[in-house]
């Protein structure tokens, strides 16, 4: 019986592991790893891989009333577990705190919807990108508000270290960034009048204005079109090459078309696959 794809990625990667980790494991490694050694090295003998993940931002990731998660980035971060023979070690992560978490130590990777720009990539390093996406505004339907012209003297959500609070300050120094911890807040802003607009990534808002009457994209282009990669701490290339061989087979074997049609309701962009 031939095998697909989907199920090969798991042993396939999980070999790769054990070779790039003979290979280089007498290499000077990150900040997680032990001298002289890696983060995979380190993963690969405690059986844990420590995933920073977000906890209210659907479809990405969230973190439920009983305790489980679910998400786009969760069915990932499973997966990378998987391809190391690995466990899960959730830590809860915010737009603000994913270059702390990684710096720090307290995260292998960060898989939460982190878009990469040229700021970001000058204090952690990224994986080769699985996703693209972009930036939108959300309104409430009965607002003026029509296009980004609109936007000077209005009040505008955005959540802390988020891509929106960056094209906020930069292209948009008219209108007032208001900023919140996270994304329910901004959120929780905007349904209550608290704020004009809300600044978000186009799965997100287009998730909310899809389940949520009342609520609309203004007109204009996708501001900044942007790449999602998974993090990592910088100065561990041995780590790097395992997660860009991950993200490459979770591109290519079907997994990635898989979660991206359950997530995110439409099909991964040719050039990632």
């Amino acid at each position: 019986m031939k095998r697909s794809p989907k199920l090969l990625i798991v042993p396939v990667i999980a070999a790769v592991a054990l070779l790039v980790s003979a290979c280089t494991s007498t290499n000077a490694g990150g900040g997680a790893a032990t001298a002289g050694a890696s983060t995979l090295d380190d993963v690969l003998a405690s059986k844990v891989v420590r995933v920073g993940v977000q906890t209210e931002v659907s479809p990405w990731g969230l973190l439920k009333s009983d305790g489980t998660r679910e998400g786009y980035d969760i069915d990932m971060a499973e997966a990378l577990a998987a391809s190391l023979g690995a466990e899960v070690e959730y830590v809860n992560a915010s737009n603000e705190t994913r270059i702390p978490l990684l710096q720090t130590d307290k995260v292998d990777v960060v898989i939460a919807s982190f878009t990469v720009n040229p700021e970001r990539a000058q204090s952690v390093e990224f994986s080769i990108p699985y996703a693209a996406t972009g930036t939108v505004v959300v309104v409430p339907e009965n607002s003026s508000i029509r296009s980004y012209a609109d936007l000077a003297g209005k009040s505008v959500a955005t959540s802390r270290g988020s891509s929106g609070e960056l094209i906020l300050e930069e292209e948009f120094p008219e209108a007032t960034a208001t900023k919140f911890e996270s994304y329910a807040d901004s959120l929780q802003a905007l349904r209550s009048g608290k704020v004009d607009a809300l600044i978000e990534s186009t799965v997100t808002a287009n998730q909310l204005v899809a389940s949520e009457p009342g609520f609309r994209l203004i007109a204009g282009d996708v501001l900044r079109p942007s790449l999602m990669a998974i993090g990592v701490q910088q100065g561990d290339p041995e780590w790097l090459r395992y997660v860009d061989t991950f993200v490459r087979l979770w591109n290519n074997s079907g997994q990635n078309q898989a979660a991206t049609q359950k997530w995110l309701a439409t099909d991964v962009p040719e050039f990632i696959r």
